[in-house]
């Protein structure tokens, strides 16, 4: 197999993976609300389950990136995948039996093997020279785009199969998150090449964390970190907020499916801009993106169709800085300690993450809705300050 094959190969496998388990992902997070409400009868904790899933990918990424350093990209991520597909079966054991321990146990173990599907853009990355890793995460978070789609429109179709087969109607969605994972699983398991991510078994010193501190990498785990907390602090609660005036699941869907549509469907023009115009300018227009998402939404009431284009300005502004901080994260580590300084990092971004996740609830009941959205648009001026600083510093210095 020549190269080229090969890396058309692991890319094409890579990117169906992270479409197979964003679908079930997204379901995830979309109809876990819900259900959580439910089963506690209050929305002030039913951020929790969707928070422990966060939680698990924090520590899922730093764990499946450690397996990774000592066996291999591929062992990692098919770990990650089929890990997430047995957590999901628990979880509709959980939700069916009104077992809320057991459901957050459940989806805290899935989201730890989630975590594969956001460890699998840097195996992308490795396959390209630094110029054009943008384009390849770009080209491999795309896949989330059939997730977006279907995830959120496939809630209602699963719950009907699941009652039709003699399953409680909680159960249907979280089947289908463990049918989706199990996909991705398998997509791997047959089609990306044992030899192309082969362990490094060269005993490696503990990771130098020096390298967190350089200016490039300390700004690409801020875009990250900023950019995640500020989309699920207004993401989690949008569900419960629109059961709250009204709104059928199927119209939550509908949103929810523009959220996630604005989260991956430009992926490719994102990878694109932050290799030809630069990541630090991308991460600027995608803290813009994320002001006027906050504006949007907060403005929008129970018009379902405002609301809507505030979560895809929400979904589009956290892509555009996920791409170009992650590509940004790969050019500022040096080769031999990338894969856990990666690893490392996206274990902040998602602890972060899961504390947004874990207080919107508690910030929708206090202030509502509203100052929810401006809050977050107010978060997501932090990057941009930080550039300007890094621009000013170096205009002081001469530079």
């Amino acid at each position: 197999m020549t190269e080229k094959t090969q890396r058309l190969r692991s890319i094409s496998t890579l990117f169906a993976g992270v479409g197979f388990s964003a679908t079930g992902f997204i379901a995830l997070v979309t109809v876990t609300p819900l259900v959580a409400e439910d089963l506690l009868g209050s929305s002030r904790w039913s951020g929790l389950p969707s928070s422990l899933a966060i939680i698990g990918t924090a520590v899922g990424t730093s764990w499946l990136s450690s397996v990774m350093a000592r066996h291999g990209r591929r062992r990692g991520l098919l770990l990650g995948y089929f890990t997430a597909a047995v957590a999901a079966a628990l979880a509709a054991m959980g939700a069916s039996l009104d077992i809320f321990l057991l459901l957050c146990v459940a989806i805290f173990a899935l989201g730890a093997g989630y975590g594969a599907s956001r460890l699998s853009r840097y195996a992308a990355a490795d396959l390209y020279e630094p110029e054009k890793r943008a384009r390849a995460i770009g080209w491999v978070v795309w896949a989330g785009t059939f997730g977006s789609v279907l995830g959120p429109t496939l809630l209602e179709p699963s719950r009907r199969v699941g009652i039709a087969l003699g399953f409680p109607s909680v159960s249907g969605p979280f089947l289908l998150v463990a049918l989706a994972m199990f996909a991705a699983g398998t997509a791997l398991w047959v089609g990306l090449p044992h030899d192309h991510y082969r362990a490094d078994l060269t005993p490696r010193p503990p990771m130098r964390f020096h390298h967190l501190r350089t200016p490039d990498a300390s700004l690409a785990i801020l875009a990250l970190v900023v950019g995640q907390v500020v989309m699920l602090l207004i993401m989690t609660m949008t569900p419960v907020y629109l059961r709250s005036t009204g709104g059928s699941l199927s119209a939550i869907g509908a949103v929810i499916a523009a959220h996630t549509f604005g989260m991956y469907a430009l992926s490719p023009i994102s990878g694109i801009l932050s290799d030809r115009f630069g990541r630090r300018p991308m991460i600027v227009v995608a803290g813009v993106l994320l002001i006027a998402a906050g504006a949007v939404s907060a403005l929008s009431g129970p018009n379902t169709s405002l609301l809507a284009l505030g979560l895809f300005l929400l979904g589009w502004g956290w892509n555009l800085g996920f791409v170009s901080a992650s590509a940004l994260l790969t050019v500022a580590v040096p080769a031999e300690d990338r894969m856990r300084v990666q690893g490392f990092a996206d274990s902040i971004v998602w602890t972060s993450a899961a504390i947004a996740g874990l207080s919107s609830g508690v910030v929708l009941n206090l202030v509502g809705f509203g100052a929810l959205c401006v809050i977050g648009g107010v978060l997501a001026l932090a990057p941009m300050s930080a550039i300007s600083a890094m621009s000013f510093r170096r205009v002081s210095d001469g530079v």
